[in-house]
């Protein structure tokens, strides 16, 4: 749920509930006012205790029965008083008005004589007919203590939703502060089911794919390292040997013509083996500091694509002795690949067969389809006493780094006398 659709839920709800607060604790204040003041004995009492105020005023001021503006006076200043003069049972003052007009053409009162109390003026005897509503400013503050209560539980539902909407906020602001500090692996708490959650679970999963990110690093460089440690001696071997054969052929310490040309061929292989190492070291660092920027891939028909990418290289091997056998998938597929890239990894695959396989022994292709994933499995015999160069596998880590790159993975086994490589890509 959005977070402003739960906030106007909540104004919602608070309002309903204090309207509801409000009607409730009116309710119960009115009965109760009702049944205190409604007793026959309170109103007596109050209606006598304004006859005795108004005697006393009437006897103090000494007004007459026409004194009207005093009588007003004293009547407006007795908050919900309302106040009937009659005179031989004629109307003769109304505190509102009303009664003078309605009984001018009725020589009748329109209250009863028990209503009624003498009060004596100055210049006659009258009837007073005093009825105090006094009790109504009761009702009034029940009235208005019944608000201020519903509107302070609408303020404490509102403050309380807000309150815990901002203490997840403040959570979320000093765990983001611990990853900031680099404590990376404290975990980002998730509540709720709102954009605060949601953006909880996003910065989670950029916490974990961060950490990802840097043991992949770690690990990549510490790979490399030891790539190139074991890569220099590899280079060295080759290269001090290229400089003693030409330290020979500088300062002539060879014996004959013959060999001359031996120590200048030995030079030469001694050179293209390191030409050859040199090289796969940069595809190597190339394949992999280019993951970022990998090339567009295509779909292809995987029959014919593999029929192709290893029919350019069988030719060859027949040419060189070597038995080679072939099994196809049994049925159509597509695959989603870099042609280039991937020519590349058949390319070092069939020279590590020509450089290393025994050539008494067929190599074997097999193609099989599971699901959705294609298995390519090539199995060759290793030739006895072979000098293994390439002894890092610098041309394979750069097959296995094109097959990830393509969302696929190359694995080698190698025994004593077999050597064979799974590749693994999906297809469609």
């Amino acid at each position: 749920m959005k977070l402003k659709v739960q906030l106007t839920a909540a104004l919602v709800v608070a309002i309903v509930l204090a309207f509801l607060l409000f009607m409730a604790l009116q309710s119960i204040g009115t009965n109760l006012l009702d049944r205190h003041f409604g007793e026959p004995t309170f109103i007596a009492q109050q209606n006598q205790k304004m006859i005795a105020g108004l005697s006393e005023y009437v006897s103090q001021n000494r007004l007459s029965i026409h004194d009207d503006k005093q009588l007003n006076d004293w009547s407006g200043k007795k908050k919900y008083v309302t106040m009937y003069i009659y005179r031989d049972k004629k109307l003769v003052y109304s505190s509102d008005g009303y009664y003078m007009q309605a009984e001018a053409a009725n020589d009748e009162p329109f209250v009863s004589d028990e209503s009624l109390y003498n009060v004596s003026f100055t210049d006659a005897d009258a009837q007073v007919f005093i009825e105090s509503f006094a009790e109504y400013r009761y009702y009034t503050m029940v009235t208005f203590a019944s608000l201020a209560v519903a509107f302070a539980f609408f303020l404490c539902v509102v403050l309380l939703l807000i309150n815990v909407k901002t203490s997840y906020i403040e959570v979320l602001e000093n765990e983001i502060k611990l990853l900031e500090g680099g404590n990376l692996e404290y975990p980002i708490t998730i509540k709720g089911k709102d954009e605060l959650s949601s953006l909880a679970q996003s910065i989670n999963e950029m916490r974990k794919s961060f950490i990802e990110r840097l043991e992949n690093e770690e690990l990549a460089r510490k790979a490399n390292n030891e790539l190139v440690t074991a890569m220099s001696h590899d280079l060295r071997t080759p290269l001090t040997a290229l400089i003693g054969y030409l330290d020979i052929i500088q300062y002539r310490k060879y014996k004959s013509d013959e060999q001359l040309f031996k120590y200048i061929a030995n030079s030469k292989d001694n050179a293209y083996r390191i030409k050859h190492l040199s090289d796969q070291l940069f595809e190597y660092f190339l394949v992999s500091y280019s993951q970022n920027d990998l090339p567009e891939l295509d779909d292809y028909d995987g029959l014919p694509l593999l029929d192709q990418m290893i029919g350019t290289h069988v030719p060859l091997l027949i040419d060189e002795g070597f038995e080679f056998e072939f099994i196809p998938c049994d049925r159509p597929f597509t695959l989603n690949i870099h042609v280039i890239s991937m020519q590349r990894v058949f390319d070092n695959l069939f020279s590590n067969i020509l450089k290393y396989a025994d050539k008494s022994e067929a190599v074997t292709i097999m193609c099989t389809l599971q699901e959705k994933w294609l298995y390519m499995h090539v199995k060759n015999r290793i030739k006895q006493g072979i000098d293994h160069t390439d002894s890092n596998s610098i041309g394979i880590k750069v097959c296995e780094k094109i097959v990830q790159n393509h969302g696929g993975s190359f694995d080698v086994v190698r025994t004593e006398n077999i050597y064979s490589v799974q590749v693994s890509l999906p297809v469609g």
